[in-house]
C-alpha cells in the first residue's frame, strides 16, 4: 500500500508538472510569436526610419549647398553695393562740392556768357540762345555789362 501511495504522489507530481510544463510551453510559444512580430515590426521600422534619415541628410546636404550659394551671391551683390555705394557717395560729393564753387561764380556768368557771345566761334543758334539767357538775367531788354569781378576770389 506504501507503494501505491507513492505511486500516486509520484503520478500526481507528474501531471502537475507536465500541466505546469504545457502551459509554460504554451505561454513561451505565444510569448515567442508576440516577440517576433515584435521584431518583425521593429525591423520594418528601423528600415523607413533609415530610409526617411536618408532623405532628410540628403535635403540637408541640398539644404547646406543653397545656403552656401546664397551666401556666396549675398557676398558678392554686397560687394557690388559697396562700390556702388562708393562710387555714388564720391559723386555727390564732387556735385556739391562743384555747385558751392559754381555758387561763389555765379556773378561771372552773365561775364563769361558775354564773352562766348563775341566769339566768332559760336554759331549763330547758340549766341541767340545766350542773347536771351542774358536778357532773362538783367530783367530788361537792354544789355548792361556785368561788373568785372572774373578774377576776385
Amino acid at each position: 500500500h506504501e507503494e501505491e501511495v507513492e505511486f500516486a504522489k509520484f503520478h500526481e507530481w507528474c501531471d502537475n508538472t507536465r500541466e505546469e510544463t504545457t502551459k509554460s510551453i504554451k505561454e513561451a510559444a505565444s510569448q515567442i510569436e508576440q516577440l517576433t512580430a515584435d521584431i518583425a515590426k521593429a525591423e520594418a521600422d528601423a528600415e523607413r526610419l533609415a530610409s526617411e534619415i536618408a532623405d532628410l541628410e540628403s535635403s540637408i546636404a541640398q539644404d547646406e549647398s543653397d545656403l552656401s550659394e546664397a551666401k556666396t551671391l549675398r557676398e558678392r551683390e554686397h560687394a557690388d553695393y559697396s562700390a556702388i555705394h562708393a562710387d555714388l557717395s564720391e559723386s555727390i560729393d564732387a556735385i556739391e562740392r562743384a555747385i558751392s564753387v559754381l555758387k561763389t561764380r555765379e556773378p561771372d556768368v552773365p561775364q563769361s556768357l558775354l564773352q562766348l557771345r563775341d566769339s566768332p566761334r559760336i554759331p549763330a543758334e547758340a549766341k541767340a540762345a545766350i542773347e536771351s539767357f542774358l536778357a532773362m538775367n538783367s530783367g530788361d531788354a537792354e544789355m548792361a555789362s556785368p561788373e568785372a569781378n572774373a578774377y576776385e576770389f
